[in-house]
C-alpha cells in the first residue's frame, strides 16, 4: 500500500506542474512584455523574406537601442540579402568590433565575402567561425531546414572552405601559365 500512496503523490505533483505551466503561459501572454517591438517586427519580416521592410525596422531598433547588437546584426544580414554588399560588409565590421566573440557574425561576414569574391578573407572568417564554434561547421540540421523550407542540404562550412581553397589554387595556377 505504501507504493500506491507514493504514486498518488507523484501523479498529484505532475498534474500540479502541468496546471502551473499552463497558468504561467496564460498569465505571461496577457501581459504586454514586448520591450523592443521594432526589433520583433524586423525579425518577423526577415523570416518572411521581406528584407527591405525588415531593414527599415532594424534601423528603427538600432536608433532606439544603439548598443543592441542583435538589431545591428539583423541589419547587416538584411543589407546582405538586399545585395547591398559594401554596406553589409561595413555593418558586419561594426558588429564584430562590438562583439568580437560572435562566431555567427564571422560566419555571416564570410558568406558575404564569399559572394563578393573576397575568397581569402572568406576562408579566414569561415575558419575563425568554425574554430570559435565547431557546431557551426556542421551545417543546418533537418529540423531547421524543415522550418526554413529548405529542401536541399547545403554545403557545410568546412566543405565550402575546401571548395574556395581549390578555386583559389586553380586561379593561381591559371595565372602562372604562359
Amino acid at each position: 500500500m505504501e507504493l500506491d500512496k507514493f504514486y498518488r503523490v507523484i501523479r498529484f505533483f505532475g498534474i500540479g506542474m502541468i496546471f502551473l505551466s499552463f497558468s504561467w503561459a496564460i498569465f505571461k501572454s496577457s501581459i504586454p512584455s514586448e520591450r523592443r517591438p521594432s526589433f520583433a517586427k524586423a525579425v518577423g519580416l526577415y523570416t518572411e523574406g521581406k528584407f527591405q521592410e525588415s531593414l527599415e525596422y532594424y534601423d528603427i531598433a538600432v536608433s532606439e537601442y544603439p548598443e543592441f547588437i542583435h538589431a545591428k546584426r539583423g541589419r547587416a544580414r538584411s543589407l546582405m540579402q538586399l545585395g547591398r554588399d559594401q554596406q553589409a560588409l561595413e555593418a558586419f565590421d561594426e558588429v564584430l568590433m562590438l562583439d568580437p566573440d560572435s562566431a555567427v557574425s564571422f560566419a555571416n561576414r564570410a558568406i558575404l565575402e564569399d559572394r563578393m569574391g573576397l575568397y581569402a578573407k572568406a576562408i579566414e572568417d569561415y575558419e575563425r567561425a568554425i574554430k570559435m564554434d565547431p557546431k557551426l561547421g556542421e551545417g543546418l540540421d533537418w529540423f531547421t531546414r524543415f522550418l526554413q523550407n529548405r529542401k536541399d542540404k547545403s554545403k557545410t562550412l568546412p566543405e565550402r572552405v575546401e571548395t574556395l581553397k581549390a578555386l583559389m589554387k586553380k586561379k593561381i595556377q591559371a595565372r602562372s601559365r604562359p
